[in-house]
């Protein structure tokens, strides 16, 4: 009995059930088409074919009529693995107040793989979230990480992107003026350019002094030479276009966080091919940065040719409701987003911005969902979840308890 309870517990938590499956007849929003319907092939939890109608020998062959597939959805700001209960500072790993190490800390070396945040989001329809790291110190927060949602192969990609926070962060912290941060940033690239071309004299102490850590010199040479992405964190749309200047003097690959008046400079970031990640249901102004927030910010974004990712409905970075992000999109169509663009800034457009599989990817594991209806309906809820080519289990810590509590009133109501 004991060792048919451990093999239940582990057919719980991921497993391949069936080696070939067909969705029959299932409608596809794959991120780059308008929605479509076709079958869905896969074997060993690889995609091998999309989109046709199919026979296959053999397989598990699932009705898709009512139902609808898409790659894993992707939330663009999270501390997932960073934080477990946020009112207890002993599972806080996400904001640092260090002013030793800046821009080179490594949001990945906190992560916890075990939290209980990823099977929940994962049944929820979430495969992958960008973890953004905080310093309460320097403009300078440190490195992201993609992670994906499943245990034992939590982190996609180490250090995707340098992120710095400017606008109303890097006004505290730079004493008190937002132009102070933005030269503050500038500095750093100065005095990174310098370490590049002098890097062996100022480790022997033979240059002048600099105001950044080797350490942290050493983190921004990618961002320099164009290697790594910069996320930066700004909302005021004047503030946006002194950072689009700073960003074509030095040629950085950068992405705007936050960006809340962003549609204001739309044109510049689409000629710049400067990416965006927002909340797009976020309309209420939380300071003078963002008294521009709109609802149908995504749409004119989108018009312009701006690329967009979401975090959102209004949690934040909040891991425990990082699925939730779907409602966001589903709320940026409802102001003027088409679908595509809204099933892209989910899925897609993250996954071509991180260089990662797209999740409904030809001849590569999936990461998809089936769902029992409309993807971005707030009531359609997933069926079947793959993470990197793994199909897991819908149940997690909540839903257990949800059910053992249920059968205790249900027991006690029938007595």
């Amino acid at each position: 009995m004991k060792r048919l309870v451990i093999v239940a517990a582990l057919l719980a938590s991921s497993a391949a059930w069936t080696a070939e499956i067909l969705i029959d007849n299932v409608t596809i929003y794959d991120g780059q088409r308008d929605p479509y319907v076709g079958d869905v092939h896969l074997r060993d939890g690889e995609l091998i074919a999309l989109g046709g109608d199919f026979t296959v020998s053999g397989a598990e062959v699932i009705d898709g009529r009512g139902k609808s597939v898409s790659a894993g959805f992707f939330n663009g700001y999270t501390y997932m693995g960073l934080v477990e209960v946020s009112a207890i500072e002993g599972t806080r790993d996400y904001s640092s107040e260090s002013e030793l190490f800046t821009a080179s800390h490594r949001a990945v070396d906190a992560i916890n793989p075990d939290s209980v945040a990823i099977p929940y989001n994962r049944a929820l329809g979430l495969s992958r979230a960008l973890v953004l790291p905080v310093n309460e110190k320097s403009i300078f927060a440190g490195q992201a990480a993609v992670v994906q949602m499943r245990a034992d192969k939590v982190v996609l990609a180490e250090a995707v992107a340098q992120v710095v926070h400017l606008g109303q962060h890097g006004k505290k912290i730079a004493g008190g003026s937002r132009g102070n941060a933005l030269q503050m940033f500038e500095l750093a690239l100065r005095e990174t350019a310098d370490y590049e071309t002098n890097h062996a004299a100022i480790r022997r102490g033979e240059y002048r002094d600099l105001h950044f850590s080797l350490d942290d010199l050493e983190a921004l040479r990618p961002v320099l030479s164009g290697r790594q992405q910069v996320i930066i964190s700004v909302d005021r749309g004047s503030d946006i276009e002194r950072v689009l200047d700073l960003v074509g003097k030095y040629k950085l690959r950068a992405i705007l966080l936050g960006a809340q008046e962003a549609w204001r400079v739309a044109d510049r970031l689409a000629a710049m091919q400067v990416p965006v990640i927002f909340d797009p249901i976020n309309n209420l102004p939380m300071g003078y940065d963002s008294l521009g927030a709109r609802l149908d910010a995504a749409a004119l974004l989108e018009s312009a040719g701006v690329q967009m990712m979401f975090f959102g409905m209004g949690f934040g970075a909040a891991p425990h409701n990082a699925a939730m992000v779907k409602q966001s999109a589903a709320n940026a169509i409802a102001h003027g987003l088409t679908e595509r663009g809204a099933i892209a800034a989910l899925t897609t457009t993250p996954a071509n911005v991180f260089g990662l599989n797209a999740g409904l990817s030809v001849g590569q594991p999936v990461d998809l969902v089936l769902w029992d209806g409309h993807p971005l309906e707030a009531m359609s809820l997933p069926e079947r979840v793959f993470v990197a080519g793994t199909e897991f289990s819908l149940q997690h810590r909540a839903s257990r308890l949800a059910e053992r509590y249920y059968q205790a009133i249900r027991a006690n109501h029938d007595k």
